[in-house]
């Protein structure tokens, strides 16, 4: 039995700006951190004494005999990719956070999905190679319409600055900052979950087909990717804060679904309650709220949240990677 996890992802900037039509263009950058809630992958595969038969437990319950006839369309791609025809598997999925809720989920599975199955093949991955496999199996193997930002934060982990080039090779440079530095901007930021859920394609379908529309706005959203960096290694976090409200604004305007009124009332309730900025997470529609607190009001942030939900989280500094491995016991 093999149980894989990754990490779930919080994207501060440059979101959109990782998706193909405008990095093949532009190029990208985007500034994240993956936190700890993770996505986990048990896998076990079936002694050849016992029936050829894949079980899958996710939202269904699935027993099927042919990869074909899996439902979820991720581990029926992945396990196509990856020769995994003829074996019997058993393979479940545990998550410690909604899935469609803005936190790169679907990427945070694939990746966990492939990183088990390489170690039952007993085989090396490194996280190049993870995200751009589970990019593959996203965007060429489902078509979905996707950027290439999840799966590199959640392959990776960790507080990252990356830069997408036209050739959609990236670079990820680590922001480096003190531990106490760290500490106080991750004591600042408050995570609230809307109550809703979406399927995040739709709403990335609407993104990328008005881009042509929105020049303008997304490479404005490009360059607040190195200020934001700026503004954190000098620790200047009401800048910080303060250009996290500009970007939400802008990332509103992009299409009119990604936010409705009660996302908005939920929005502008905390800046009344002592966020300097936030945004909605992911591609829109519903999932999570970031919030940054001004100093000294975290508590009365927090209290003015007592009747949603709120997630308090840490950062966590490893991507995906296998957290039990005993062999096909």
């Amino acid at each position: 039995m093999i149980v894989s996890r990754s990490p779930y992802r919080i994207s501060f900037f440059g979101g959109g700006t990782d998706y193909e039509p405008w990095f093949k263009e532009n190029g990208g950058e985007f500034l994240s951190l993956t936190i700890n809630y993770f996505t986990y992958i048990t896998l076990r595969v079936k002694p050849e004494f016992q029936k050829k038969e894949f079980r899958i437990l996710w939202r269904l319950a699935e027993e099927v005999d042919s990869v074909e006839l899996i439902q979820h369309p991720i581990v029926r791609e992945t396990l196509k990719k990856y020769g995994y025809t003829e074996k019997g598997l058993d393979i479940s999925y545990i998550g410690d956070l909604p899935g469609g809720s803005g936190m790169g989920s679907s990427s945070a599975f694939t990746a966990a999905l492939i990183c088990a199955l390489y170690a039952d093949m007993g085989l090396p991955i490194n996280p190049y190679e993870l995200s751009n496999f589970s990019y593959d199996i996203e965007k060429n193997k489902l078509n979905e319409t996707v950027g290439i930002q999840d799966q590199i934060a959640t392959s990776f982990g960790g507080f990252n600055h990356v830069t997408i080039d036209k050739d959609a090779s990236y670079q990820v440079t680590p922001v480096n900052l003190s531990s106490e530095n760290l500490d106080n901007f991750i004591d600042r930021l408050v995570l609230v979950y809307t109550n809703k859920t979406r399927r995040a394609t739709s709403f990335a379908e609407q993104k990328v087909r008005n881009m042509k529309n929105k020049v303008k706005s997304f490479h404005e959203l490009q360059k607040m990717v190195s200020v934001a960096n700026s503004y954190l290694l000098k620790n200047e976090l009401l800048d910080f804060g303060n250009l996290l409200n500009e970007s939400w604004l802008i990332k509103r305007s992009l299409t009119e679904t990604i936010s409705d009124n009660d996302i908005d009332n939920l929005y502008n309730y905390g800046i009344k309650n002592g966020a300097i900025g936030g945004k909605l997470l992911g591609a829109g529609g519903g999932g999570f709220i970031l919030f940054m607190a001004k100093e000294g009001h975290k508590e009365k942030l927090l209290n003015s949240f007592k009747n949603e939900t709120v997630f308090p989280f840490k950062i966590s500094s490893k991507g995906t990677e296998i957290v039990y491995n005993e062999g096909n016991l």
